[in-house]
């Protein structure tokens, strides 16, 4: 009788897994590696230019920022310098996080960058101590930041922009400076508001035009010609306006009146200045009449001829 073999139970062993190796793209390491170097290339002339010579770390940034931040009108430009860097520097949420540790909006934040940034940026053509100084303090100063840069620039270079001096920020009150402000600021304003009604004036006027054009080309010849006859009766009428004929007051008739009355009275002679310009102005009319792409023969009313007869 054969011997039965024994029953061999549990999990059968697996074949040996072939190793998974992922092709790396090279292209896209090259790219990657490429966007970190032109990252720390950014990050070094960010501290280069705002961080006083302090090297980026984020715990040495936040006790600098925290330390400035407990002091006068300079150290808040400081602050304001190292929150460049570190806004510039720090990883993904650690510049949010920083500003919650120092208890810093990121409005007041912001304000604090903006101020540094103009400040090195007059350091190119003008003493930003001068500026400074007037100010005499951080809130003074992100007043003024209020001031267009050009403005900004103007009152630090030339001392006044506006009617707004350096001399006077330095004795106002902030209640003051704030209505100051405002008043500089107000031409400018003016001037913004004229600029964008001319803009919108025009483009009024350029979609007229456009409307105009596609209305002519729909229109029949004859609609055409009516519609130019129309603009030759409307530029007449402005001529007519402006000789005004029969006028003593308004208008060419008027200028010559006014003139001759004046030369009577003072024994003057002007007849031949008078008469030259008059017959300029009737030349003018007749080169329009004897143009070779008008040449009309003006027929002129026979009642009109009787009554200069009768006359």
């Amino acid at each position: 009788m054969a011997e039965k073999q024994p029953n061999k139970r549990g999990a059968k062993p697996l074949a040996q897994a072939e190793p998974v190796v992922q092709d790396l793209d090279s292209d896209k390491l090259a790219e990657r590696s490429q966007e970190l170097v032109t990252l720390g290339e950014h990050q070094s002339e960010v501290v280069d230019q705002f961080g006083d010579g302090l090297p980026w770390h984020p715990d040495h940034y936040e006790n600098a920022i925290r330390g400035e931040l407990r002091r006068g009108c300079e150290a808040f430009l400081r602050a304001g310098r190292y929150l460049v860097v570190a806004r510039e520097c720090a990883a993904h949420g650690e510049w949010q996080q920083m500003l919650e540790r120092l208890s810093i909006s990121k409005y007041q934040a912001l304000r604090m960058m903006e101020a540094a940034r103009r400040i090195s940026a007059l350091s190119k053509v003008a003493d930003p101590q001068l500026l400074i100084g007037a100010a005499r303090n951080q809130t003074h100063l992100i007043e003024l930041l209020s001031l267009p840069e050009d403005q900004f620039t103007e009152l630090a270079t030339e001392g006044e922009t506006n009617g707004l001096t350096l001399d006077g920020v330095e004795h106002m009150s902030l209640h003051e400076l704030r209505a100051a402000i405002r008043d500089a600021r107000a031409d400018l304003d003016a001037k913004d508001q004229r600029i964008t009604k001319l803009s919108d004036d025009l483009n009024k006027a350029e979609e007229k035009t456009a409307k105009a054009q596609k209305k002519w080309k729909k229109a029949t010849p004859d609609e055409q010609s009516q519609e130019l006859l129309t603009q030759l009766e409307q530029a007449a009428a402005q001529v007519r306006i402006a000789i005004a004929s029969g006028s003593e007051e308004a208008g060419f008739s008027g200028a010559a009146i006014t003139l001759m009355q004046h030369a009577e009275q003072h024994d003057l002679n002007v007849d031949e200045q008078v008469a030259g310009i008059i017959a300029s102005l009737i030349n003018d009319l007749r080169l329009v009449r004897d143009h070779q792409e008008v040449g009309v023969t003006v027929i002129h009313d026979r009642r009109l001829a009787d009554w200069k007869r009768e006359g």
